[in-house]
């Protein structure tokens, strides 16, 4: 029997440099081969996106191991392993990328191995690189690549599914004559779901030109330049504020929800959605995988629910999307949705939207989150 097990779910990668801790419980280490590969999250494209591996030996029985890692140039000694004495043991065997050009989230993979190169294990860490220069680069290649238009079964379909719950929940919620921030709205979902509706939006986003595109295109909405953290807007300017899939992106969240109770109104409404960090896929895999490679703050339900407490906010919904029930339940490899994956065709649609109505059935498992809340 092997095991590997991290001692942490994620490193703070922000400076280049952060330490892995992890327990190894190996019988027959010398018919074993252990590897630490680092890719970017979710972009695995050798060798563009693959920052390196470096191999090293496993004591038999059980261990802790500390593993060292130092980013700021890429090459063998960039990963060692630390010893009891204080010292470095290098990698038996490495490679590198040195002209690495790196993501907001960086996927560390324990990879345990047999003699013969079989994946017997593959335990995930996530190293976060919560730097606002990688984060601007970042969206600059995805927008220049291929943006954010959700194209595989999927993606489409989840999409759709959040604008349908949406646009009851910002029907009852919004007072009519009033106004809503759409903050950090990217194109805005309130133009997605429907060209009018019966209040103000005001739409904010960093992007000028996306903004300017829309603007063309949606001239009722007052689209401005505007950070989503923290809001250049008065005390109580608000009568609802949208927070569509923007927590997670920022460094900490939780100033953050105090910003969208300063904007809004007594009584004023909140409606926020964000991923679910302890998603049924993350909890059965005990790892903290983010959704996308640009997520540094995902947030589990009870997490929400106590950020949106503490800043004095009534919680009025709970609600999700999607169960992750089809995954490799009995498999020692990462645990994986196969409708995300390898089902993810036309023909999966019917049970895709299935299991995407199940997450309001079970919202802490969900997921995405969905959350409405009113100031008191």
């Amino acid at each position: 029997m092997a095991r590997i097990e991290p001692l942490h779910t994620e490193v703070d990668l922000s400076s280049r440099r952060g330490t892995i801790r992890f327990r190894s419980r190996i019988r027959g280490a010398d018919r074993h081969v252990f590897a630490v590969d680092l890719y970017s999250h979710l972009r695995e494209r050798h060798p563009e996106t693959h920052v390196g591996y470096w191999v090293f030996p496993l004591p038999e029985g059980e261990a802790e191991t500390t593993l060292g890692i130092d980013l700021r140039t890429i090459g063998p000694e960039s990963v060692w392993r630390e010893t009891t004495g204080g010292g470095r043991q290098a990698a038996v065997d490495s490679w590198s990328n040195p002209d690495y050009v790196f993501d907001p989230v960086i996927g560390i993979q324990l990879v345990l191995r047999s003699a013969e190169g079989e994946v017997l294990e593959n335990r995930f860490v996530t190293g976060k690189v919560a730097d606002a220069e990688v984060l601007r680069s970042y969206y600059h290649r995805v927008h220049a690549a291929h943006g954010y238009t959700p194209s595989e079964p999927f993606l489409f379909e989840l999409h759709a599914a959040m604008l349908a719950k949406l646009e009851p929940i910002f029907l009852r919620s919004i007072p009519a004559g009033g106004r809503v921030l759409d903050a950090g709205c990217g194109r805005s979902l309130f133009t997605e779901i429907r060209p009018d509706w019966p209040f103000t939006i005001v739409a904010g986003d960093v992007d000028y030109d996306l903004l300017a595109s829309r603007r063309a295109e949606f001239p009722q909405v007052r689209w401005l330049v505007a950070d989503a953290y923290p809001l250049a807007f008065k005390d109580m300017s608000f009568d609802a504020l949208f927070a569509g899939e923007l927590v997670e992106h920022l460094r900490d969240p939780r100033p953050a929800i105090a910003e969208f109770r300063r904007v809004l109104r007594p009584g004023g409404t909140l409606v926020l959605t964000t991923p679910n960090r302890l998603r049924l896929a993350n909890r059965v895999d005990r790892s903290e995988r983010p959704y996308s490679p640009d997520h540094l703050s995902e947030l589990s339900y009870d997490e929400v629910r106590a950020l949106l407490v503490e800043n004095r906010f009534e919680i009025r919904q709970a609600t999700g999307l999607h169960l992750e029930l089809l995954l490799n339940w009995l498999s020692p490899l990462p645990k994986l949705d196969r409708l995300q994956r390898r089902w993810n065709r036309p023909w999966a649609i019917p049970l895709i939207r299935l299991l995407l109505a199940a997450g309001a059935l079970a919202p802490r498992y969900a997921l995405d989150l969905v959350f409405v809340a009113t100031r008191r």
